[in-house]
Formats: C-alpha cells, structure tokens, sequence
C-alpha cells in the first residue's frame, strides 16, 4: 500500500484526497492473490503496467455508529492502454466492470466488520455477496493511459439485497460514468458455494 500511496501522491489531486483527514487508506482486499482464486481478475489478470499499474482505496476515517459501519470508498485506479476498446479510450465493458469492483470494494470493507462480529459470536457462517444487477450511465469516454477516481456509496439493505450508487470521474469534477447496483448478501455455513 505504501507504494500506492507515494504513486498517487504525485498527482495533485489524488494527494488532496489522501491527505484530507476525513479518509484513510486501507488495503483493497481484492488486489490481493488468494490461495482459492477469488479475486484473480483484479489481483492478478488486472495487475499489470499495461492494465491497471496501481490501485489505492480510501475510506472514512470514522466509522458509523450504526450498520454499515463505512457508507462510501474512493478508489484511485491508474489505468495503462491495454485496457482500450478504441485509440487512447477505455473499453465501455471495463467501466462497467470498474464500478462493479469498487462496490464490491465498499460491500467487502463492510462484510469484513459483520465477519469479525459473527466469529467473537462463535460462528462458523460465512457471508458473501453477488451482483443482481448493474446499470452503467457513460457520460464521457475514459481516456487511457491516466488517473481515475471511482466512488460507491451506500444507498441502502433491504434484508439481504444491497443497493449502491458511484461514479468513476477525474478527480477535478469531470463524471465519466454513474452506476447503480443492487447485490444480494447470502451467508454459508463455512463451505465453499
């Protein structure tokens, strides 16, 4: 992470964001190989110089009071070209795939807390969630090679069924893309689904 962080701190406003007091970094679980190949996509498929080169997640420093304990992220992507589906633009599939991760990036932040809670309660369950549904609203083309910012933020829970909203845009005001998702929470005895 703290090869991230120095990366992105050479960029204006990327350094605005992760020294603003309000947010922390904190690691983005899904960058990180897994021994069961969850993850391999971002973690390893995506992790490379000419896809995404870095990645470096933020979220609020102080954590809610009540469920979900963190109700926005920000993640910071630096994109190569072999990500394009045109000269110098990203694919629209992988704007599309770019929201999905970052609210999966908020999902797990907060799964992670309700895991902790149901291990000191002597549980063996797992939770995991799946998207429904995703729809992308492109505004703009996403220019590669470049920075981005990606934000999800927590709308609501209607029992198991998570609804999202976030944006991927240039940190300056720029919104290349909006995204509303809905995903569904299931909870497993500790086997693999």
């Amino acid at each position: 992470m703290t090869d991230s962080i120095s990366h992105f701190s050479q960029v204006p406003w990327c350094a605005a964001l992760i020294n603003d007091p309000a947010w922390i970094p904190t690691q983005t679980t899904s960058r990180v190989p897994k021994p069961t190949s969850e993850d391999s996509f971002f973690a390893e498929t995506l992790g490379t110089n000419r896809t995404i080169r870095q990645c470096l997640t933020l979220r609020p420093s102080q954590a809610e009071s009540d469920e979900p304990k963190y109700r926005e992220v920000r993640t910071l992507m630096d994109l190569g070209s072999g990500l394009n589906g045109h000269p110098n633009i990203c694919h629209g599939g992988f704007v599309a795939t770019m929201l999905d991760e970052v609210f999966g990036v908020l999902i797990t932040l907060n799964l992670g807390k309700k895991m902790e809670r149901l291990k000191m309660q002597g549980s063996r369950s797992q939770l995991t969630c799946f998207t429904a549904y995703l729809n992308t609203n492109y505004k703009k083309p996403v220019s590669t090679p470049g920075v981005i910012l990606c934000t999800a933020k927590f709308i609501r829970q209607d029992r198991n069924k998570i609804y999202a909203n976030g944006t991927i845009e240039d940190g300056n005001g720029t919104v290349y893309s909006t995204g509303e998702a809905m995903f569904i929470e299931t909870q497993s005895n500790g086997a693999h689904l």
